[in-house]
């Protein structure tokens, strides 16, 4: 027999079911069938009765479809070369004079690498602003350090 749950209680583990023909059947949710999926309320379901009760409950294949298609997620991932410049620009701020520009240069690097990889990844990739705060750092790290190199040297001609 065919019908549509009109009521579930996941709490209860009871709902009830109205079946084509107007009749209103009672289920547990032990007679439930369908694996992955809890009964929604407007399911269409397939059952057999049994003393005014449903038993074996089946979630109809183009249900199965439907609620499949509504509870998927897609799920952006992080972009694996934005977090590294992110963290490589904020090592670069903070050490770059003792570590000679080498974080600068990786946070620039890998910022470049990953704003190519999320262009290219159809928006599967996320961490565009990572990337972005990546590169500024390192770029900006590079700047502070060419100042203070250009300030060192002037200061030395000065003294002469």
């Amino acid at each position: 027999m065919k019908g549509k749950i009109l009521d579930f209680n996941l709490q209860d583990s009871q709902g009830i079911i109205l079946s084509e023909d107007g009749e209103r059947y009672s289920f547990v949710l032990q007679e439930w069938i369908s694996k992955n999926i809890f009964p929604t309320i407007n399911a269409k379901v397939d059952f057999i009765t049994e003393n005014a009760e449903a038993k074996q409950i089946y979630l109809i294949e183009e249900q199965i479809q439907k609620q499949a298609q509504q509870t998927i997620v897609y799920a952006k991932e992080q972009s694996a070369a934005a977090i590294i410049s992110f963290v490589f620009g904020l090592i670069a701020v903070f050490f770059d004079s003792m570590l000679f520009l080498i974080p600068s240069i990786i946070a620039i690097i890998a910022g470049h690498v990953a704003k190519s990889n999320i262009k290219s990844s159809n928006g599967q990739l996320d961490g565009s602003g990572f990337a972005t705060a990546g590169l500024v750092l390192g770029y900006l790290s590079i700047l502070v350090y060419l100042f203070i190199i250009f300030g060192f040297v002037a200061l030395l001609m000065s003294i002469h």
